[in-house]
């Protein structure tokens, strides 16, 4: 029998002792086991149970609290609690991510635009789209009532596109969203200063989701989805020529 030589790596790397110590905490939080808000097993326990020591164990807790999966408080009455990320961690090192490849605004419109005709379709085809519109026309009656304040009206633009994501029951593409949403931050705001302009721009939208919800609440998915898909890119064709399709993602600016 011939003996087969297996090449060894040298270089396989051993995860260090915070490494470890912030996998298997990291394992209980993700899971529930430590629930959101809960305090954590005090430092001395915690040695105790992973047989590590303090400074390691310090390091495990910074590890986990730069993935904010944890807060910490010092002094006497301090320690360390779980807590639920945001979506904005996601974004935060996707926009890195971005910038460093230097990725066009374009492409992010794009990939966002790719999104939400998909809910549009999946919300016309649910049994409950009733509730949902009902739901999404008061969001919209909100916007319209925050037309004179830009940010005000900016901000209810958002949630009405957020609930419609996450109305369609699809949590990965509501996480998508809220992401590629994160990144774009401020750019999608209306930079029209003239009055008059802005007010035709909130008219014609309200004609248009105002269109869409009909289409949604008849179950015409097909429908439905291609209008929403022709008036975000609409949208965002009025964004990219304030940017140009040069410009890059700067989660710095």
């Amino acid at each position: 029998m011939t003996n087969i030589a297996i090449p060894i790596d040298t270089h396989v790397r051993v995860p260090k002792t915070a490494e470890v110590v912030a996998n298997a905490l990291r394992r209980r939080i993700v899971r529930g086991e430590i629930p959101e808000g809960a305090a954590l097993p005090s430092e001395s326990l915690l040695m105790e149970q992973f047989g590590v020591s303090r400074p390691s164990l310090r390091e495990a807790l910074r590890i986990l609290e730069s993935e904010k999966l944890i807060t910490v408080r010092r002094g006497a009455q301090g320690g360390a609690r779980a807590r639920r990320p945001t979506v904005s961690v996601a974004a935060d090192y996707l926009g890195l991510l971005m910038q460093m490849d230097e990725v066009p605004l374009s492409d992010v419109y794009i990939a966002r635009v790719a999104i939400e005709p998909v809910a549009v379709r999946m919300l016309a085809s649910s049994p409950d789209r009733a509730s949902a519109v009902r739901e999404l026309r008061r969001l919209l009656r909100q916007e319209e009532l925050a037309s004179d304040d830009p940010n005000a009206h900016h901000e209810a633009t958002i949630r009405f596109h957020q609930r419609l994501v996450v109305l369609s029951g699809n949590k990965t593409l509501a996480l998508l969203w809220g992401t590629l949403q994160a990144v774009l931050a401020g750019e999608m705001r209306d930079s029209a200063s003239n009055r008059p302009r802005r007010r035709e721009r909130v008219r014609k939208r309200q004609q248009a989701v105002t269109k869409a919800l009909d289409l949604i609440e008849a179950g015409e998915a097909d429908e439905a989805s291609r209008f929403w898909r022709e008036e975000m890119i609409r949208a965002s064709e009025v964004v990219l020529r304030k940017h140009g399709t040069k410009t890059v993602v700067d989660v710095f600016s």
